[in-house]
């Protein structure tokens, strides 16, 4: 009755390897959802705020949480560096300027020893009635975005 429970037990962590480094193989997305963007000084035309959201990926099975608060906006793009998730292997940056949301996110599984996975994916933002002309000047913008999801773009590399 041991044996039997053993080998289950080894075929069941045997099958949850493999099933990572499958579902890191194919076709992954992340699904963007709870998205926070606050702007403090709009009125000002400036960009101080938070920007926030949580991230579940379908090649890790994971959800992570992604912040960066009280700091400008305006600077999460370009060349700055990336902003940090709960996960550390979990980056993004978001770009004020046209709304898009870019995350990249590093993983290994035990299934797949010397081989690290990559995913990145870009998505635009859907703003409806928020930060624009008709945006009530004078108070915090306190912006609802729309949830969405990203198509993951995987390469994975062999350490030898």
């Amino acid at each position: 009755m041991q044996l039997a429970f053993l080998v289950a037990l080894i075929c069941g962590i045997t099958l949850a390897v493999e099933d990572c480094t499958t579902t890191s193989q194919s076709t992954s997305y992340w699904s963007i959802n709870d998205l926070v963007l606050k702007v403090y000084d709009w009125a000002n035309g400036g960009s101080m705020g938070t920007f926030g959201f949580t991230s579940y990926s379908s090649a890790t099975n994971k959800t992570v949480e992604c912040l960066a608060q009280d700091v400008d906006l305006a600077r999460l793009a370009g060349n700055e560096p990336w902003s940090k998730c709960s996960d550390p292997g979990v980056e993004f940056r978001f770009d004020f300027e046209d709304m898009s949301l870019s995350l990249r996110e590093t993983w290994t599984c035990s299934g797949s020893p010397g081989t690290t996975f990559n995913a990145n994916a870009t998505g635009l933002m859907m703003l409806h009635g928020c930060l624009d002309s008709d945006t009530e000047k004078g108070v915090e913008s306190d912006c609802h975005v729309m949830e969405f999801d990203m198509a993951g773009e995987v390469t994975s590399s062999a350490v030898l």
